[in-house]
């Protein structure tokens, strides 16, 4: 079953989070599913402009945060 997690959900955890940066593994951890199911929802919040990434770890994996809008 592919659970549907939407640009909306994306940002409402995100803004519940205790950090004001996040990764995508943290935010599918806190919703209970996996980062591959993020995808279109994490997109959507990218290209809408509610989420920007600010920089990559020393793994190379993104670091986001909100952007206010």
């Amino acid at each position: 079953m592919e659970t549907e997690v939407t640009s909306d959900k994306i940002v409402a955890t995100a803004g519940e989070l205790d950090s004001e940066e996040f990764t995508r593994a943290e935010l599918a951890d806190q919703l209970g599913v996996r980062p591959q199911d993020l995808k279109d929802g994490f997109k959507a919040a990218r290209q809408s402009g509610r989420v920007e990434k600010i920089r990559n770890d020393e793994r190379g994996k993104g670091i986001f945060r909100l952007t206010g809008e």
